[in-house]
């Protein structure tokens, strides 16, 4: 789905008492900022904020209603900290975090809470996409050296969604990526 009034009917088709949103989509063109066009930015900030900007508009109601909501952020330790040719990725990740805050600002009271997965270096196409010579720098400033194991995403998640004291954190899985 890449049109966003398809989205907001796909989602707002929505009909449950406890919904959680986790989105995984992610985008990077890997590009140094003096040479980014702005067609590429701003498909790097629609993958990787407007459609978490989108489904919190279209759910927040059915969250208030139900007094329970789950928000759940993935982002990554590269685009939290910054790092060469990743503007337009690390711009729309770190816009999610400022939706996170104001989310449990405004929502907590209802019973929604907001977290973000920073995760490390997995097996994905955005790491399949890097140079060689990038990766290699990349897994330098991991204490393992090595691309982290997945499986422990999915109990991570399980337990952001359990537990409703778990609210405005950024819980990192990236290895001690530095």
């Amino acid at each position: 789905l890449k049109d966003y009034s398809e989205i907001r009917d796909v989602i707002g088709e929505i009909d449950a008492s406890e919904i959680s949103w986790i989105n995984f989509a992610a985008h990077s063109n890997n590009s140094l900022l003096v040479n980014l066009p702005e067609e590429k930015f701003l498909q790097d900030f629609d993958v990787n904020f407007r459609l978490n900007f989108e489904a919190t508009q279209i759910l927040l109601p059915k969250m208030i209603a139900s007094k329970f909501g789950r928000f759940i952020f993935i982002s990554s330790s590269r685009a939290l900290k910054g790092d060469i040719g990743t503007f337009s990725y690390s711009c729309g990740k770190r816009a999610s975090g400022v939706l996170q805050e104001q989310i449990v600002k405004e929502y907590s009271r209802f019973g929604i809470t907001a977290n973000t997965l920073s995760l490390g270096f997995y097996d994905t196409n955005l790491w399949n996409n890097l140079k060689e010579s990038v990766k290699k720098r990349l897994l330098q400033n991991t204490p393992t050296g090595k691309l982290s194991d997945s499986t422990c995403i999915a109990p991570t998640i399980e337990l952001l969604i359990q537990h409703p004291t778990i609210n405005n954190n950024v819980i990192k899985l990236d290895d001690g990526f530095q």
